[in-house]
């Protein structure tokens, strides 16, 4: 008896070393993995990898083991260790892999972790390494133009690190590198809504985003929000514009006056008041806004060539009204007439200017082209034709 008990005491303490041995495994995988930190934490990494590689060589015998197995300590400090060894591979197949079993080793510990006691742990994980390593991986993609895998790598970096203003704006930026136009404005669009350093460009994006996805309503839209919010001329100038294009005119033309009255020596503002109020039929104003364009910009071809365009069609419907007139009404005719040459010729210097500062401009020679039609000047007519067909 006295011999069988001294056996089976041995076989017990025998087990028994075993399993301190493997917790002793986890305590040193715990110990090497703390100064690991410490010292990356210090700007000694490199002083460091000798612990991560012994806490690595801890852990595995700690899963191993049946007994720590269970424990989800164990399976904690593997995901940690194994997430740091990934951010030091730069090898992309080895650190994958690496990466792989720290997210499965995070997932067996929240099953095995009923309590929480490793909650804080593990939950760190994402805000830290695993976004960290996608962090990495997406800017080494976009350093090498593969802007599709940038954008997928910042996207599962922001699985693990939800509203990364600085993360969001990675992903978005890749995006529309990789002409995922739709992604770019979803993640701009998330942007807008919190308080990034960079919004004011982030507006002005999204406005060119939305005019190229043709959502011209949305582009005006976000152009008006933002120039509202950051007293932005450039932003208010592409409302206008696309405010111009898309016909709201009527609407637009306050707008328009504001910025011109806060940007006084601006011609962009006087000439879209002549396109706005053009447009709209009124050009008495239509031609004092663009006489404003040029005498602030005496090179400003567009403002000559519309300046000439709006004063030549008063004269053409003065000359079209007298046309329609019947044989007995002679004298209101002549009238007419009269007023339409008066019109012709107050617009020839603004057709003259606009040819001169752009000889191949389609529109200012066609223009042109039309007072000599009006005035039966064939000669010219010719002339300017033979321009116009050279420009072909």
């Amino acid at each position: 008896m006295k011999i069988k008990s001294f056996i089976l005491a041995a076989v017990f303490s025998a087990s028994s070393l075993l399993v301190f041995a493997q917790k002793g495994e986890l305590a040193s995988a715990k110990s090497n993995y703390e100064k690991f930190v410490s010292l990356k934490e210090a700007n000694s990494l490199m002083l460091g990898l000798t612990n991560i590689n012994s806490a690595k060589t801890s852990i595995d015998k700690a899963v191993a083991n049946e007994k720590t197995s269970i424990d989800p300590a164990s399976w904690t400090y593997k995901a940690m260790i194994y997430g740091e060894l990934a951010l030091l591979d730069t090898v992309p197949a080895t650190s994958k892999l690496l990466f792989d079993e720290a997210l499965s080793a995070h997932k067996k510990a929240v099953e095995l972790d009923k309590a929480g006691a490793n909650k804080a742990n593990l939950d760190n994980l994402f805000g830290s390494v695993f976004s960290q390593y996608e962090l990495n991986q997406g800017v080494k993609a976009y350093q090498s133009n593969n802007f599709e895998g940038a954008y997928n790598a910042f996207n599962n970096a922001l699985t693990y690190r939800p509203g990364d203003t600085t993360i969001t704006y990675y992903t978005g930026l890749s995006a529309i590198n990789s002409k995922n136009y739709k992604a770019g404005i979803s993640k701009y669009e998330e942007l807008i809504k919190t308080n990034f350093s960079a919004n004011q460009a982030i507006y002005v994006d999204l406005v060119k985003l939305y005019s190229m996805e043709g959502d011209t309503a949305k582009a005006i839209s976000i152009a008006s929000e933002g120039a509202a919010k950051f007293n932005d001329s450039q932003l208010a100038t592409m409302e206008i514009e696309f405010s111009l294009m898309s016909g709201k005119e009527k609407e637009v033309i306050t707008k328009i006056t504001e910025q011109a009255k806060k940007n006084p020596t601006n011609k962009t503002y006087p000439y879209y008041l002549g396109i706005a109020y053009s447009t709209l039929g009124d050009n008495v104003k239509a031609e004092e806004s663009y006489a404003k364009a040029v005498e602030l910009d005496p090179a400003f071809t567009d403002a000559y060539i519309n300046l000439g365009g709006v004063i030549l069609n008063k004269g053409i419907i003065l000359f079209n009204e007298a046309n329609k007139l019947p044989q007995n009404k002679q004298k209101e005719y002549d009238d007419m007439i009269k007023q339409a040459n008066v019109e012709f010729d107050r617009a020839l210097p603004y057709l003259d200017k606009a040819t001169s500062l752009d000889p191949k401009s389609r529109l200012a020679l066609d223009n042109l082209k039309t007072y000599y039609l009006v005035k039966r000047n064939q000669a010219k007519v010719d002339e300017i034709t033979a321009k116009i067909e050279a420009l072909q």
